[in-house]
């Protein structure tokens, strides 16, 4: 129920962002979900992708020197609902979980959006989710 999380370190964001995504083209790798973020009074951004072929993408981003970090994740549905998303931070607050990060990424053509969530304790956020019945989402159907 891990997803591997490939993360770029960068300058530029959108002149390297460009640059990943071409390499990715002619890797044929493909980017199931990212989020690009910063402070404002920085030019450092961190690029956080769900890619198809983790190994691939993190050889070829290295090749070009970049510097990249790969961690693991989870993603869980949530329901296109008015409560969805609370019931699912529900399930963990009640868990004492502390929150990394989150984005979200459309899932099963947009019937359900798919969240993913980083924790220090995932094995704990994985449980609790299961447990109370939210649907995880196991690494081969991201």
């Amino acid at each position: 129920m891990r997803i591997r999380q490939v993360s770029v370190f960068m300058e530029k964001a959108l002149e390297r962002f460009r640059e990943i995504t071409e390499l990715f083209h002619d890797a044929g790798i493909n980017i199931r979900a990212h989020s690009l973020v910063g402070h404002t009074n920085t030019p450092y951004k961190i690029l956080r992708m769900i890619v198809d072929d983790t190994e691939t993408a993190v050889a070829v981003l290295k090749n070009r020197g970049l510097s990249v970090k790969v961690e693991d994740v989870l993603a869980v549905e949530v329901d296109h609902r008015s409560g969805g998303l609370y019931r699912i931070l529900e399930i963990l607050d009640a868990e004492g979980l502390e929150l990394r990060y989150t984005y979200a990424a459309a899932h099963d053509v947009c019937q359900k959006a798919a969240m993913v969530l980083s924790f220090d304790d995932l094995d704990q956020a994985i449980k609790a989710l299961v447990d109370h019945g939210a649907p995880v989402i196991a690494s081969e159907r991201f």
